[in-house]
Order: structure tokens, then C-alpha cells, then sequence
């Protein structure tokens, strides 16, 4: 019946039939038998063919569902139709099952086989698809029963119902005569799972799917669901006894003809009696030209020294193992090997002949050229970096090192490798912590290759007393675990570096020291002179002594700045907290200041609440850091315009978080990066009268770092810049410190409400 695409949808039209359930139900069970037979393995063939007749079920059980779902005899007619191509193959695919099972496998690979058991299969199947002989395609004759649709069996049903109760029955023979001959318990428990498995479709589907039917007897048709029980049982059987009878001589065969080594059985005049199909593939023999042939054709060398010297064992009993020759091909290429053999004996104990195994390692070979190149240039590299890299295993040992690292630790090879790395040296950082291996690797495993540590400014004690200062990066590949290898480090030698900067320090400390006595003199001097000549100098003299004492006030504040500069660096400056009145410290900086904002028309407000929490810090220290703020923002802010310091505490973080707005200029984005940083000035517009020492905010970065906050800016060029930094409250449990060494600032830098903001 050919539906118009006009009314394909009538196909789809269902309704909820509760008998469909049961039919969902087996493909649901076939399903997961399918995937559990797939997860165990195909590699048998008798499984191979149980997949497909539980894939004939699942189709069989899909259509029987859409059918029992129809809502009309159209759709049912149709889905019914297209189940055949589940139930009528069902038959000879488990008949082939049960061949393969018995061990006559043999049998299904003939043609003859092949087209008996699915050719009457396939003209059933067109048969039914073409005609009505088969199935019943008469619409009108379709009625309605309790559990789908039924119509009246046509003529030749029978036919089919016959040919499927026949394969089966030559099955379920099949396996009874199997279970007879079998004297194993396994094997004979598991074929009575099959045999009892069977008999239910054969018994029960073939009553209720044909033989009443075929009598007009309306009953539920089971078919599909008593042969999903059938496989389910198959499964079970195959599941829980996990094998299936083979043929060990069969058995063999394969393996031995799938071998990809070359195997060789020869007598004892060393004449080959057989060869596998490897000969072939890999030295170019067919079995034909070697049978019959001295060993001594396919063996490159002396023959009487192999004889002597290798084959000789055999001839006591013994086998020969790993032993390396090489073989000729018919090509006159020799191919290395590894050779093994062992005696063949007979009932009684006589040797008789010889079974040898031949591995061809050309490609091992080839590879292990490649990585002993691989590893000599590896070698060569990391003996060509200036830097030191030495590698870890998990345990700490020192695997290898390079000469750089062996010279900046001043060690011997046999000094370090082999040795734990926590034994021979000790790892500092700069606030004086040590650093172990367990810092340096990486347990996990890892998706890539990744650095587990980096950090700089590192001091390292060798057990020969030697110090030296070092950047260290620490990495790990992605299969170091499989390799045993934990950790690659480099060492970057800074030392030279390090005495350079502490020069450095100490001729700035000591050119600060020198400078601020004769300053204190000269400042001293005019100081005196403005009072004693003040009316006996003209207007012009007068601005020349006062220029003179604010460019000394000037250097005297620059050298105070150097000092403390020195102070940072050296790790000599400490901070004496203690709790204060952060309104009170604030209005106290702000009253010293209005003088000035007075002076250039600037309006300098404090915005705070009523009460704040008290903080902890070093009262002289913080104020430089807000005398620097305050007084940065008065020099940058013309005048009419306005300076404000606000401050809010945040009780989440236990800080008091401080802000000094103004409204000048703005910092370019291009000068955010090296804000914080030593002798840093704005160049153009903001340069401009302005004659700071580019240390003042480095110096109050350093000090809010030491009282455990943080410090940062956000500016707009035009609309001015906001400085915020946060000092703890007295109910923090973050610990003041000092800087050791070197100070250097960290920076981030990210954009907030279009505006580039500089966090340190």
C-alpha cells in the first residue's frame, strides 16, 4: 500500500497503549544486553553473531511498540510491515549463533551456507513487503483488539511461521547433541541455559504469534517479548561463564597464523618443517620455499659458530632466550632479531625437533637510535644554556644537572646527582623562610606542561657554605609521573646583581649621610641670615636668600627620602604600631595642610563618619604616607579646585579603607605602570612646577605594605586621580613586617568604569 506524502503524518499519530509497554520493555532489556555483551568483547565470533540477533530483536520490538501505538489501521499496517525487518531474521542469525557455539564455525564461512540459511529470509522479506501472501494488507480487515491491532493471517503466513520454527528447532537440536557429547561442567551448564531459552519462543511465540492466529483464536501476541526473555537468559549464560566452547587445535592455528613474530619448527638436522604466515611478512618466504630447507638460509653469520655457540642448549633440554641474530630476507636484507627456541619432545621424553620464535626489532632499533639522538642533543642544550637547570625525581633526588649549575653551586657531579636536594643545599626567599622540594614539585597529574614555582631574589646555601642569590622557576612536564621525573628547575645566578644593588644601597646610604651635615649647616646659615639682614637687604636679595633655603629645604628632603629609601631596601625600617584614632590622625594632616590650600585657592575637605574603627599602625610612618598623598594632590590641582580625603571602614576585611581625591589633571595611562616605582616623575603638562624626588610614593607603597595593606590608584587624564590604601583595624590578625631586601612593588592593572586603574 503506497501512503501519498500528502497524509505521511497519519504514520505518526499514536495513542498511549499499556500492552506497547511490554514491547518497550524488550527493547529496553535488549538494549542493555547489547552494550553489556559489547563491554565484555566481540572477539568471539559466537558473540559477534548474539549482538546481531539482539539487534534483530531491538528492531523487531521498536515497530511492534509504534504499532501497538498507532492510532489507526494505516499506521499500524505500515510500523507492523516494517518489523518483518526485525522477526524474520531473527532465526538464522541465532541458528549461525549456535553453529559458531558448537565449534563449527567453519561451516558459516561457505557460500552454500550463507544463501541457505538468509536467502529463504530475504524472499519472505520480499514477499512480504511486496504482496499480501505474507501479511495481511487489507486495510478494511484491520480491527481493533485489547492490546493493538490484528487482522486476519494470510494465506502463506504459515510459511514463515514454519521456516523460523524449523531454524529454531535445528538449533535447539543442535545444542542438545552438543550438551550430550560435552564432558564439561561449564560448558554443559551453560548449554542447558541455552536449550531451556530456546524452547520458550519456539513453545510460546510460535502459539501465540502463529499457530493461533493462523485459527482466528484473538490471543496477545508475545513473540517479541518471549524471545527478548530468550536472550536475556543467552546473556546471563554468556556473562557468567565468560567463554564459550573452541577448539583448542583451532585455536592454536589462529594464533600461531596471527603471530607477528616469525615461528619455525625444524628437526634435528636443522631442515624447516614449517613456517607461520610472519615468514612471509616480514622476511618475503612463502611456506613452500622454506619447508624442506637448512635453517642456515634465513641465519646471517658463521653457521658453525651459531651452532656452537647459541644451539647447543638445545640439544640438552634447555631453551635459548633474547638472543640477537640477524635473518636474511629473500631481498638479501639482513634484519636484526631476537631469537628464542625450545626442544620438542615426544611422550616418552626424545627430542625431536626444534620450535623457535623470531621478533623482528628493526623498528626497536630505529627507535632507540632516534632517542639516544634525542637524548644527546637534550644533553647538548641544556649544556649550552648559561643558566642552571638541574631535574628532580619525586623523591628529591638530583637526576642529572648541567655544568652552569655545577659551577654556581661550585659542586662535582658525583657531589649532587643521586642525592637529595634538601641535603646538599638550602633554599631561602627573602623574608628568610626555607623552601623544600615539596614546594618546587607537583604531585597531580597534570593535562600539560606546567610551572609549579617561580619566584626571585631566592638565597641558597650549598653544604660547602656557599651563598648565592638566584631567580628560580620550577617546572613539571605533563607525563612526569609515568617517567619518574618531578621537576625541572632553573637557576637564573643573580649574585652579581646582588652585590651590585648592595653597593648601590650602601653609596646612596653613606652619600645621603655625608650630605646631611653640611646641609643642616647651610640651612642653619640662612636661616640666620633671613632673620639678621631681613631689613637690610633689598627686595632682590631677599628672593635670592629665599630661593637658596627652599632649594636646600628641597635637597634636605630629598636626602631624608634617600635615607629612608636605604632604610626600605636594607630591611631596616620597622614599624611600631600601635591602636589610633584614625579620625583624629586624619584632621591632624589635614590641618597642616590648609595653610597651603588656602594659599592656592584649593578647597581640602575630610568626608568620614562620625565613628571609625580604631587602627593599628605606626602614627610617624602613615602620616608621611598621607602627607605624601595630600601633598601630591595639592601641587597637581589648580586652583578653584578641590582635594578630598574620605574614609570608611570594612568590618568583612578588617581594614580602614582611605581615599585622597582630587580634581587636577589626571595621570596619563602610559605612567600608571612605573607610578610606584624609584625616581619616577609624570613627564609634560603634570611635570610642570612640580619638583618632587619621584620617592615619595614609593616610600608610602613601602609603608602600607609594612602595616599589611594595600595601596592603588584610579585616574582619568582631565578629571583628576584618587588614591586609596587601607591600613588594618586593631581587631586584624594580619601581622605588621618589614621589608628585607630589595623592595619591589607589584603591580596590577585592570580597567574599572573605562578607567585604567594601577593596583599594587
Amino acid at each position: 500500500m503506497v501512503i501519498p506524502a500528502s497524509n505521511l503524518s497519519v504514520l505518526f499519530d499514536f495513542i498511549f497503549n499499556p500492552w506497547a509497554l511490554f514491547s518497550v520493555w524488550a527493547v529496553g532489556i535488549n538494549t542493555i544486553l547489547l552494550y553489556l555483551i559489547l563491554s565484555k568483547g566481540i572477539q568471539v565470533s559466537a558473540n559477534r553473531w548474539f549482538t546481531l540477533v539482539l539487534l534483530s530483536l531491538i528492531v523487531w520490538g521498536v515497530f511492534e511498540t509504534l504499532d501497538r501505538s498507532s492510532a489507526t489501521p494505516i499506521a499500524s499496517d505500515f510500523w507492523s510491515l516494517a518489523g518483518m525487518f526485525g522477526w524474520i531474521f531473527v532465526p538464522p542469525v541465532f541458528l549461525s549463533f549456535t553453529l559458531s557455539y558448537i565449534g563449527k564455525e567453519q561451516i558459516l564461512s561457505r557460500l552454500s551456507t550463507q544463501v541457505t540459511l538468509f536467502g529463504p529470509s530475504l524472499l519472505l522479506l520480499f514477499l512480504g513487503l511486496t504482496t499480501d501472501l505474507i501479511n495481511n494488507r487489507n486495510i478494511q480487515q484491520i480491527q481493533r483488539t485489547f492490546y493493538g491491532w490484528e487482522a486476519p493471517s494470510a494465506p502463506y503466513f504459515w510459511v514463515a511461521l514454519g521456516w523460523i520454527d524449523l531454524l529454531l528447532v535445528a538449533s535447539l537440536v543442535l545444542l542438545i547433541r552438543h550438551w550430550a557429547k560435552s564432558n564439561d561442567k561449564i560448558s554443559r551448564r551453560q548449554t542447558a541455559l541455552f536449550i531451556s531459552a530456546v524452547l520458550i519462543p519456539v513453545v510460546g511465540g510460535s502459539i501465540t504469534n502463529g499457530l493461533l492466529p493462523i485459527f482466528g483464536v484473538q490471543v496477545y501476541q508475545a513473540a517479541v517479548l518471549l524471545t527478548s526473555i530468550m536472550s536475556l537468559i543467552i546473556a546471563y549464560a554468556i556473562l557468567k561463564y565468560k567463554l564459550f566452547v573452541i577448539n583448542p587445535a583451532t585455536v592454536a592455528t589462529n594464533i600461531v597464523n596471527t603471530m607477528n613474530e616469525i615461528m619455525i619448527v625444524f628437526n634435528l638436522n636443522y631442515i624447516i618443517e614449517f613456517a607461520n604466515k610472519a615468514a612471509k611478512n616480514v622476511l618475503g618466504y612463502d611456506e613452500e620455499r622454506l619447508v624442506g630447507q637448512h635453517i642456515k638460509k634465513i641465519i646471517s653469520g658463521d653457521w658453525e659458530s651459531l651452532r656452537g655457540g647459541v644451539l647447543k642448549p638445545l640439544s640438552s633440554g634447555q631453551t635459548i632466550s633474547g638472543v640477537d641474530l640477524e635473518l636474511v630476507s629473500t631481498s638479501d636484507k639482513k634484519i636484526p632479531v631476537t631469537f628464542s627456541a625450545s626442544p620438542l619432545k615426544d611422550q616418552n621424553g626424545n627430542m625431536y625437533g626444534v620450535v623457535s620464535v623470531a621478533a623482528d626489532i628493526s623498528k626497536i632499533r630505529d627507535l632507540f637510535a632516534d632517542i639516544t639522538a634525542e637524548r644527546n642533543k637534550l644533553t647538548t642544550t641544556i649544556e649550552s644554556i648559561v643558566d642552571g637547570v638541574l631535574a628532580l625525581d619525586f623523591e628529591g633526588r638530583v637526576i642529572t644537572i648541567n655544568s652552569p649549575a655545577l659551577k654556581m653551586l661550585d659542586f662535582g657531579a658525583k657531589d649532587i646527582v643521586g642525592k637529595d636536594i634538601d641535603q646538599v643545599m638550602k633554599i631561602f626567599d627573602k623574608n628568610g623562610k626555607r623552601i623544600f622540594f615539596k614546594d618546587l614539585v607537583s604531585r597531580r597529574r597534570l593535562e600539560k606542561d606546567t610551572v609549579v614555582f617561580r619566584r626571585e631574589d631566592l638565597k641558597i646555601i650549598t653544604q660547602h657554605n656557599k651563598t648565592i642569590y638566584v631567580n628560580l622557576v620550577s617546572s613539571a612536564i605533563k607525563e612526569g609521573l609515568e617517567v619518574g621525573l618531578g621537576a625541572i628547575i632553573t637557576m637564573n645566578d643573580i649574585s652579581g646583581e646582588k652585590e651590585l644593588e648592595e653597593m648601590k644601597i650602601d653609596f646612596v646610604s653613606m652619600a645621603a649621610h655625608e650630605l646631611r651635615t653640611p646641609l643642616t649647616s647651610i640651612r642653619g646659615y640662612l636661616s640666620v641670615l633671613q632673620e639678621e639682614l631681613a631689613k637690610s637687604l633689598s627686595s632682590e636679595q631677599q628672593s635670592f636668600l629665599d630661593k637658596a633655603f627652599i632649594s636646600s629645604s628641597q635637597l634636605a628632603a630629598l636626602v631624608e627620602n634617600l635615607l629612608s629609601v636605604s632604610r626600605i631596601e636594607r630591611g631596616a625600617m620597622k614599624i611600631e604600631a600601635s591602636p589610633q584614632d584614625w579620625q583624629v590622625v586624619l584632621q591632624e594632616t589635614i590641618t597642616s595642610f590648609l595653610p597651603l590650600a588656602q594659599e592656592k585657592g584649593i578647597k581640602l575637605t575630610l568626608n568620614c563618619p562620625e565613628k571609625l574603627s580604631p587602627v593599628s599602625v605606626d602614627k610617624f610612618r602613615i602620616g608621611e604616607v598621607l602627607s605624601n598623598l595630600v601633598g601630591n594632590a595639592l601641587n597637581y590641582t589648580d586652583k578653584g579646585g578641590v582635594v578630598e580625603i574620605t574614609a570608611r571602614t570594612d568590618k568583612k576585611e578588617h581594614v580602614v579603607l582611605t581615599s585622597v581625591r582630587d580634581t587636577g589633571q589626571g595621570i596619563p595611562e602610559s605612567a600608571l605602570p612605573r607610578l610606584f616605582t624609584k625616581f619616577f616623575r609624570v613627564s609634560g603638562v603634570l611635570e610642570q612646577g612640580s619638583k618632587g624626588t619621584g620617592l615619595g610614593l614609593y616610600i608610602s607603597r613601602a609603608i602600607v605594605d609594612m602595616h599589611g595593606g594595600k595601596i592603588w590608584v584610579e585616574s582619568e587624564l582631565g578629571k583628576g586621580s584618587t588614591f586609596f590604601f587601607t591600613v588594618p583595624t586593631t581587631q586584624t590578625t594580619k601581622p605588621l613586617k618589614s621589608v628585607p631586601g630589595a623592595f619591589k612593588p607589584k603591580r596590577i592593572f585592570i580597567k574599572k568604569n573605562n578607567k585604567l586603574v594601577a593596583s599594587v
